[in-house]
């Protein structure tokens, strides 16, 4: 596999994503969210009851909900890549520009990763930037009231380390598949919601799991993902063809 032909895809792509205000939208909404509105939310909160709790209970109760918050910083990287995926096939075949790409003298396999990779990089890196944003706000409370950082920790580590990308790569390749077969940038995206929506639901229930540690529960959940990647790539590899997106596509 030659990496600077599917550069030259990614690149293509990213600039085709930077032109669409949707796609921009989405890439500095989302992990705002998360990041801003998430940690106010939690300080609120922890504001609301410190008068009720010892300080130990308070520096427990911030700990708890820091690693909790730290978990959601996954629903990006799985959920952004259902709205640039489905531009990033089909987006190019309602432009008229998918044509040429696949003509040119690129594998399947060069012309997916690059297209993986056009979705992937901008998404885990807002994702990073949100976990960022995150980690000052509440790094900063916890400073003045409690005389100590929250984060980053090994819980955080762990969760953006590895399960954050692994849930994006999986992301990625189920709606680069699913753009490919379809030819409606809606249809495309539903089909992607409903793919991931069983991983969503998986991590949002994973939180309510008191009895397993969320470095535990994290390094569970990654091995899970790394197993449904590796077994994706190989279907996408084996489903994707150019010859069926260049003559059925009308």
């Amino acid at each position: 596999m030659r990496l600077w032909k599917s550069w030259i895809v990614t690149s293509k792509d990213l600039s085709v994503f930077k032109k669409n205000k949707y796609i921009l939208y989405s890439l500095v909404s989302l992990p705002l969210i998360v990041g801003v509105v998430l940690p106010i939310i939690f300080i609120y909160a922890l504001g609301a009851g410190a008068a009720q709790l010892t300080q130990a209970q308070l520096i427990n109760t911030a700990n708890m909900l820091a690693n909790t918050g730290s978990t959601y910083f996954v629903l990006i990287p799985v959920i952004l890549p259902s709205i640039m995926g489905s531009y990033s096939i089909v987006g190019e075949k309602i432009e008229k520009s998918l044509e040429p790409l696949l003509a040119t003298p690129t594998t399947d396999g060069e012309l997916l990763l690059g297209k993986s990779l056009a979705t992937f990089l901008p998404t885990i890196g807002v994702t990073y930037i949100g976990a960022a944003i995150f980690i000052i706000i509440m790094d900063v409370w916890s400073y003045i009231k409690l005389g100590l950082f929250l984060l980053p920790n090994a819980d955080l580590a762990v969760i953006l380390g590895l399960m954050a990308p692994l849930a994006c790569v999986l992301s990625v390749e189920a709606n680069v598949i699913i753009s490919s077969k379809v030819n409606d940038i809606r249809a495309a995206q539903q089909l992607g919601t409903l793919v991931v929506l069983p991983l969503i639901l998986l991590l949002v229930f994973s939180v309510q799991i008191t009895v397993i540690p969320i470095i535990l529960l994290a390094l569970i959940v990654s091995a899970v993902l790394a197993i449904a990647d590796i077994a994706l790539f190989y279907l996408s590899k084996a489903t994707f063809k150019r010859e069926e997106i260049l003559t059925k596509w009308k």
